[in-house]
């Protein structure tokens, strides 16, 4: 049967051929209407991913000018932040390749185990970095966060699970973040 190669290869191959099947349509005409929108689809979300990247950074900018603005930051002290941004920003692409290549159906527990320990040993050093370099700077702990990034222990700056700020122990330590329309005190 012709459709078992198809659906190894196309997990919505078996909806496409109920679909063909119930409304007496030709199978390939259906796939052609199935791919088309999934490529459309995948264009809408670059161009979302697009704007969405545009907007957070227009937000990212007018914070800084804000706090420099308040006196909270020298313009020195929020060059120095874009800068570690675009630094960190160059990394990401290394940061996000990984995780997508492992196999983890063939390791056992204590392997991903380990490998969860070594990754947050890698990014409890990569914060302790940012603090230190912060602490070097005069640069608040607070202004971390607008780094974002994994190496801050969430995904754009978020924290991660429970959203509490990418220092546990730090100055958003059990509150949300602040979002990017909110303001820099606690």
């Amino acid at each position: 049967m012709a459709d078992s190669t198809v659906t190894k290869t196309n997990p919505m191959s078996g909806l496409v051929a109920v679909i063909a099947q119930k409304f007496n349509l030709n199978v390939s005409d259906v796939q052609a209407v199935f791919d088309e929108q999934k490529t459309k689809m995948g264009a809408e979300r670059e161009t979302n991913k697009a704007d969405m990247q545009a907007e957070m950074q227009q937000k990212f900018a007018d914070e800084l000018k804000q706090a420099v603005t308040d006196g909270k930051l020298t313009q020195a002290q929020a060059d120095l932040i874009l800068a570690k941004k675009a630094e960190l920003d160059a990394q990401k692409p290394s940061i996000n390749v990984a995780p997508k290549d492992r196999t983890q159906t063939s390791k056992t527990k204590e392997e991903m185990e380990s490998e969860m320990k070594t990754r947050q040993a890698e990014m409890k050093a990569k914060q302790d970095a940012l603090k230190q370099w912060a602490t070097d700077n005069g640069i608040p702990e607070e202004y971390l966060r607008l780094l974002g990034g994994e190496c801050m222990g969430g995904h754009g700056g978020h924290g991660g699970p429970g959203g509490n700020g990418w220092f546990p122990e730090g100055p958003n330590s059990g509150k949300p973040d602040a979002g990017a329309g909110e303001s820099f005190s606690n």
